[in-house]
């Protein structure tokens, strides 16, 4: 039998994967709590360190991260929606380490182009090499989310989140360099990848991947048949990355490694939310994805629309908690230079909320393995903030750039409705993004 041939009623499933609302509240926590971990290490920055050094770890996640997300080609997701097992981990795997390791020496010839002065070069490399770590975890998550095991996800998540933070907050105490600290979290995450992941996704294969009939062998010819198919959702995660970080090129340009300092620690201040529209959407995405393979489209309408109900209470929540006290809370967890800006992280945050219900949309897209039809729409969504950042960062500096990305984030969300309701409208048209037959 081909892998065509295998149904999604067949698709070989954890005997013990977990319900979808014991899913979200695992990964949930193990979001928030390695959003707080984050944000740690900002507050880390901040506090031992200055603004400078914020700027300089930022600028190292601007360059390093879209390097990175291209050469990730997000397999997580086509591995997380192969309902019907078409490849085994070990082929994701391996694709998955060799693009890391060439996306490691595309940026070691960014850096090296880009004549960087000597400290901003060993912070970049330093943040690559962490990044380059933390990619191979996410290979194991997709792992654990196509088997419905995301408490596996939330428990790494939060490992790796209490590490890092102990880890960068101790290395910047000895060593006063951001640098060191930046490769003492490199580390934290290869030990917790080594002891957690590598561990809890052998076991998994071996309870799993039993049932499934034998896979033709590796080769390059199914290596680039993969690579083609999740190329797509490469170039969106590129593209959705620097349009993250697109504010951060116009204010480093524009207004210099302080004002980058200050706009960076506010932005990660909105991760939180960021990570729960995260927990929301990747504890569906399998479930949904078994759906709409299977053509029950009415249920699959009915817990999208659900997501996109607690995805909109839950934005209006934060940008309720960040109009009543962000100048206190900037003040307490940063200090009173950041709280002047407090206008500025209002917009930030409802940038984020609409981005969180977005991404809700986004992820039914994902499900429907509609992966082609996002290059084109977060083309748009970028051209959309490099345009606002080019219009309003000159003028009114960060809260330029804060526009630019409400701007972006509203146009992510009327495309992605598009999109949406056409695949809703329109529910037995062909669906050639399946796997071709090997």
């Amino acid at each position: 039998m081909s892998s065509r041939e295998i149904s999604p009623q067949d698709a070989p499933a954890d005997p013990q994967g977990l319900s979808l609302r014991t899913n979200f509240a695992w990964v949930l926590v193990g979001n928030m709590v390695y959003a707080a971990c984050q944000w740690g290490m900002i507050i880390a920055l901040a506090k031992l360190g200055d603004s400078l050094m914020v700027g300089q770890f930022s600028l190292g996640l601007a360059v390093a991260t879209p390097v990175l997300m291209f050469s990730n080609i997000d397999l997580r997701a086509v591995q997380a929606t192969d309902v019907r097992r078409n490849y085994r981990f070990a082929e994701y795997l391996r694709l998955r380490v060799v693009m890391t390791i060439a996306a490691l020496a595309v940026i070691a010839g960014i850096v090296w182009l880009g004549r960087y002065d000597p400290r901003t070069t060993a912070v970049i490399l330093a943040v690559a090499l962490a990044k380059g770590v933390e990619t191979l975890s996410d290979i194991h998550y997709g792992l654990f989310q196509l088997n419905d095991r995301l408490d596996q996800i939330g428990r790494s998540m939060m490992l790796r989140g209490v590490l890092s933070v102990v880890a960068l907050t101790v290395a910047l105490h000895l060593t006063h360099e951001v640098v060191w600290a930046c490769i003492w979290l490199a580390l934290a995450w290869l030990g917790a990848l080594l002891l957690f992941d590598v561990r809890r996704g052998r076991h998994l294969r071996a309870t799993t991947e039993q049932s499934v009939e034998p896979a033709p062998p590796p080769g390059l010819e199914r290596a680039w048949t993969l690579v083609c198919l999740a190329l797509p959702l490469g170039i969106v995660t590129t593209i959705a990355t620097i349009n993250l970080h697109m504010p951060r090129y116009f204010i480093h340009a524009r207004l210099g490694d302080h004002q980058l300092g200050i706009f960076s620690a506010m932005a990660y201040a909105t991760v939180a939310m960021t990570l729960v529209g995260d927990s929301l959407a990747n504890s569906a995405i399998p479930r949904m994805s078994r759906l709409y393979a299977a053509g029950k489209n009415a249920e699959f309408r009915r817990l999208l629309l659900s997501l996109l109900a607690i995805g909109a209470v839950i934005g209006l929540s934060g940008l309720s908690v960040a109009w009543g006290i962000s100048p206190w809370l900037l003040s307490v967890v940063y200090s009173p230079e950041y709280a002047v800006h407090a206008h500025v992280f209002v917009l930030l945050v409802l940038a984020a909320a609409i981005h969180f219900v977005a991404s809700m949309l986004t992820s039914g897209i994902t499900s429907a393995r509609c992966f082609r039809i996002q290059v084109p729409m977060f083309a748009l969504v970028a051209a959309s903030t490099a345009m606002g950042c080019a219009r309003w960062v000159p003028t009114i500096g960060l809260a330029g750039g804060a526009m630019a990305v409400i701007g972006g984030a509203s146009t992510r969300l009327v495309l992605a409705a598009g999109v949406m309701s056409y695949l809703l409208m329109t529910p037995a048209c062909p669906r050639p993004e399946w796997e071709p037959s090997v």
